[in-house]
């Protein structure tokens, strides 16, 4: 690896990130300043990468020259109406401010860099005791992604090697059919986060997002081969910094190991992955509670990315498969989960098209099942996690810093049934959501 001095400014960095924050990253101007290349060299209608992009990330954020001040700031606004308001969703059909962001992204040393942000949410909200919802604007922690690398180039030889410190599994992953920039890039907080029942999804498709640290080794041979090992923890006591402004829902207990795998290929203005990865985790039956007893979930996934990039036309199709098996503490039994064991499968898929890198257009296909369990999934009348549905994006980019989307999500099934899947009479296509975003960044 690198010399001891890489390793101290790997120090130096992280008490960096305690001053800047960190938050999940889209197309980063400071990159472009650093580089010098435009957003598309690296992304396909942001935060999708090319490449040129997964090289960069690669090689951690360094090429480039070193910028004195490595910040740049996104903001959305936003437009969200579901299908049937019998609930009364507030601000269904109106605009809003979701939100901005600060990053801090970029060339700290020849052998180290970052991508950290924080996140001002403007729609944080929580519910009062008559189950009124209140919004409470706060700053928050996001994904951050500390790397240090080094790369021996020889004539028989490619070989980038190093270490990422970040704070969500797959945040680090450079192919857009892992969990955290996978598609939809971009959600409506108020569907997601405020007014509709969550359908379940593995603890790794973002269920650890600020609430876990890992360290995690990687190597990538000869532009082909991808192998990466880490291990993950609760990010609390003296790493409490990279979850900062969160509420821990899953604390991990112990070391709970990670690993990722990819076969690559470019050839032309054709690119294929195809890959594994896969966390082994203990969660705490009491999130607040450290050092409570534990749940057992075993993760492993398969995901496969084709993408054809020549100009006008870009092409990318996109699927993953994520397996849960999932054995439950008796602590919780009867109480948390109905079943000693459970299971979860998630799949997906996307393919999208871009015109000139301006317009682009993504249909998106997702299905989830797995066992029933009445305590697990108290939302469904069945106590089944089974829901399925596409999705269908519009955007524009009227310039490499400004998108605006139009996006729709359809459900053919929620919770176990197309129909009274809450046994109140409400329906699956009842949570079809309208989304016009735009999203702008500096």
């Amino acid at each position: 690896m690198p010399s001891a001095r890489p390793w101290r400014r790997l120090l130096q960095a992280i008490a960096l990130v305690a001053l800047f924050g960190h938050a999940p990253a889209q197309a980063v101007p400071a990159f472009a300043r650093q580089t010098g290349l435009d957003c598309a060299a690296c992304h396909v209608g942001a935060p999708e990468l090319t490449p040129l992009g997964r090289a960069f990330k690669l090689s951690g954020y360094t090429l480039g020259s070193t910028s004195l001040f490595p910040v740049s700031a996104t903001l959305t606004a936003s437009r969200t109406g579901v299908a049937n308001n019998v609930q009364g969703y507030p601000k269904n059909n109106q605009g809003v401010i979701e939100g901005g962001s600060l990053f801090l992204a970029g060339k700290l040393d020849e052998h180290l860099g970052i991508l950290s942000k924080w996140t001002y949410d403007n729609l944080s909200s929580n519910t009062d005791n008559n189950g009124n919802t209140q919004f409470d604007a706060g700053l928050t922690s996001d994904n951050t992604d500390l790397r240090l690398v080094d790369h021996i180039a020889r004539q028989d030889l490619d070989l980038v090697y190093g270490l990422s410190l970040n704070n969500s599994p797959t945040v680090q992953d450079v192919w857009n059919s892992t969990p955290v920039f996978g598609f939809p890039y971009q959600v409506s907080n108020l569907a997601y986060n405020t007014w509709l029942d969550s359908p379940p999804a593995p603890l790794i498709a973002q269920g650890l997002a600020q609430q876990a640290i890992g360290l995690s080794a990687y190597v990538w041979l000869n532009q082909r081969w991808y192998a990466e090992l880490g291990d993950y923890q609760a990010a609390d006591g003296k790493f409490s910094l990279f979850s900062q402004g969160m509420t821990f829902y899953n604390r991990l207990e112990g070391n709970n190991p990670y690993w990722r795998l990819a076969w690559n290929q470019d050839w032309g203005p054709h690119s294929l992955e195809i890959g594994t990865f896969g966390l082994d985790a203990r969660v705490s039956t009491v999130p607040g509670n450290n050092g409570a007893p534990a749940n057992h979930l075993r993760d492993m996934g398969l995901d496969a990315q084709y993408q054809y990039l020549a100009a006008p036309h870009s092409i990318t199709l996109q699927a993953s498969y994520i397996d849960e098996q999932a054995n439950w503490n008796q602590a919780g039994l009867g109480v948390n989960q109905s079943n000693a064991k459970d299971t979860l499968h998630s799949a997906q898929a996307k393919i999208s098209y871009w015109y000139q890198r301006r317009w682009g257009l993504t249909l998106g296909l997702f299905n989830v099942n797995g066992s029933q369990d009445a305590l697990l999934y108290p939302a469904s009348a069945n106590g089944s996690p089974n829901t399925r549905g596409q999705i269908v994006e519009l955007d524009y980019m009227p310039r490499p810093w400004w998108r605006l989307g139009l996006q729709y999500t359809a459900y053919n099934a929620f919770l176990g049934a197309a129909t009274n899947y809450d046994g109140n009479g409400t329906n699956a296509h009842d949570n079809n959501t309208l989304y016009l975003y735009s999203w702008m960044a500096f």
